[in-house]
């Protein structure tokens, strides 16, 4: 049986088709394979180097410490602070009662009236506690008031109160005799040493001071 035109069309249809199928199949396989293409050893590398190799913000930083630099001013700053926890000592000045007494004794008996100032009355109780520690006089109080024709009656009478410091009207005169012989003898001084003479007249080498009536001199 000779085949007509419409089999030999279908069989030219069938085998179009098929030859489609075919190469279809074809490319789907080309594109897997290429899809699926092992990583070359260059890029492995690349990415190895990537990963092991820290970036700058993770590298650790060192801490770096400076040493303190110790300056003299520094050392003199600390010098001065343990010279000024330092604690000061005043010495310590100690006298008798018998002392005291002594001292206000010939204060008022030289410059115990009223027209004589503290002042002058310091300047007395200076130049007998100068006289004290002169080599030419005593070295204690009661041989200094007791050297003879020095102090008044006092040679003679031994270191005492005047009869008119008994009065009731001599209080406050005995009492600012006493403030200033505590002064003296706590060591207070009107002069230099070398004032050792003190009379209603001049004597000695030279006039320090003149006042209520007395001489002061050296």
């Amino acid at each position: 049986m000779k085949p007509t035109k419409a089999d030999i069309l279908m069989d030219l249809v069938l085998i179009i088709g098929i030859f489609v199928c075919v190469m279809v199949l074809i490319a789907d396989t080309d594109a897997t394979e290429q899809a699926y293409e092992p990583t070359t050893l260059a890029t492995i590398e690349e990415v190895t180097e990537y990963i092991t190799e820290p970036t700058q913000e993770e590298k650790p930083t060192e801490a770096v410490t400076e040493p303190t630099e110790v300056t003299e001013e520094t050392e003199e700053t600390e010098e001065e602070t343990v010279e000024e926890t330092e604690e000061v000592t005043e010495p310590v000045i100690s006298y008798s009662e018998k002392d005291l007494e002594y001292l206000a004794i010939v204060i008022y008996q030289e410059a115990g009236g009223d027209n004589f100032s503290d002042d002058t009355r310091l300047k007395v109780g200076t130049v007998v506690m100068n006289r004290v520690a002169d080599p030419r006089f005593p070295d204690d109080l009661h041989g200094v008031l007791t050297q003879k024709s020095q102090y008044g009656l006092l040679h003679w009478t031994g270191v005492r109160w005047a009869d008119r410091a008994n009065n009731p009207g001599e209080e406050h005169a005995v009492k600012r005799a006493y403030e200033c012989a505590e002064q003296i003898l706590m060591g207070y001084r009107s002069f230099g040493e070398d004032v050792v003479w003190q009379a209603e007249f001049a004597q000695g080498s030279e006039i320090v001071a003149y006042q209520d009536g007395t001489y002061f001199c050296r």
